[in-house]
C-alpha cells in the first residue's frame, strides 16, 4: 500500500512540475528540479518493489540528473554571491582600471557527464546480471524438467 501510495505521489509530482514547465509556468529552477528529484524517487521505490528494474534504474538516473542540476544552480548561486560581496567590498579605484576576467561558456551538463557514465555503468551490468539470473532460472526448471518434477 504504501508503495502504491509512493508510486502516485511521484507520477503526479513529475507529472505537474513538466507540466507547468511545458506550458512556461515554471522555470528551469530548484522548485521544478526538486519536483523531477522527489517524483523519480517516489516512482523509483515503487517500481522496484513491483521488480520492475528498468523502470526503477531509469528513474533513479533521473534523479541523479537532478541532483547534479541541482548542485550547479546552488554553486552558481554561491559563486554569483561572492562575486556580488567581491564587488561590493572593491574599492572603486582598483575596479576602475582591472582587467575584464574572461569567462568561458559552460557545456550544458558537462559536470554530470561522469555521473552519467557511471550510471550508464550501472544499469549495463544490471542489465547483464539479470540476464544471468534469468537464464539460470530457465536451466533450472529445464533441468527439474528433465528429472520428471514440475516446476513449483
Amino acid at each position: 500500500m504504501v508503495f502504491e501510495v509512493l508510486g502516485w505521489v511521484g507520477a503526479v509530482v513529475i507529472l505537474a512540475g513538466y507540466g507547468l514547465f511545458s506550458l512556461g509556468r515554471l522555470a528551469n529552477g530548484p522548485l521544478y528540479q526538486w519536483a523531477n528529484l522527489i517524483g523519480a524517487l517516489c516512482i523509483s521505490v515503487n517500481v522496484a518493489s513491483h521488480g520492475a528494474y528498468p523502470s526503477a534504474i531509469v528513474n533513479a538516473i533521473w534523479a541523479v540528473i537532478a541532483v547534479v542540476v541541482l548542485v550547479g544552480m546552488s554553486r552558481r548561486r554561491r559563486a554569483a554571491r561572492r562575486a556580488e560581496e567581491a564587488r561590493a567590498v572593491a574599492p572603486l579605484a582598483l575596479t576602475a582600471f582591472a582587467a575584464p576576467t574572461p569567462s568561458a561558456p559552460v557545456a550544458p551538463l558537462a559536470e554530470s557527464v561522469p555521473v552519467i557514465t557511471a550510471a550508464l555503468a550501472v544499469v549495463t551490468f544490471a542489465a547483464v546480471q539479470h540476464a544471468r539470473d534469468q537464464q539460470a532460472e530457465s536451466e533450472a526448471t529445464a533441468s527439474e524438467a528433465a528429472r520428471g518434477h514440475a516446476p513449483a
